[in-house]
């Protein structure tokens, strides 16, 4: 029963990685890939997506504690979790934030490219 619980636990922390990965694209969308560029309302919005995720992790792994009656906390069930959350930020993390990097610095190239073709204008 304990193997169980343990994989149990490691999934749980497999989805604590997408909801991660979630929070992680709306912060490049909001705040930017550069972190010295933060300002105030940038960090603000980086600590709620941290205490969001925190609170969508603790929902879920007590809700998954409910639903299979596992009646005590073990250090091997939080150890599963973190070793989830780990092996998902390791593998597949890596991809999105790739991607996530592709497409700010894109995104960014279009904007400055408009704004320079704008001010060309202003000035003829």
């Amino acid at each position: 029963m304990q193997i169980f619980i343990f994989i149990t636990c490691v999934c749980c922390g497999v989805v604590s990685g997408i909801v991660y990965d979630v929070l992680y694209i709306a912060r490049c969308a909001v705040c930017g890939v550069e972190k010295r560029a933060y300002t105030v309302k940038d960090k603000i919005f980086v600590i709620a997506s941290d205490i969001i995720y925190t609170l969508v992790f603790a929902a879920m792994f007590i809700f998954t504690s409910v639903m299979f009656d596992f009646y005590e906390l073990r250090l091997f069930m939080l150890l599963g979790c973190v070793l989830g959350a780990i092996l998902y930020l390791k593998s597949f993390h890596v991809f999105v934030a790739f991607l996530a990097g592709k497409v700010y610095n894109k995104v960014t190239l279009k904007k400055l490219s408009r704004s320079k073709t704008k001010n060309e204008r202003i000035k003829a």
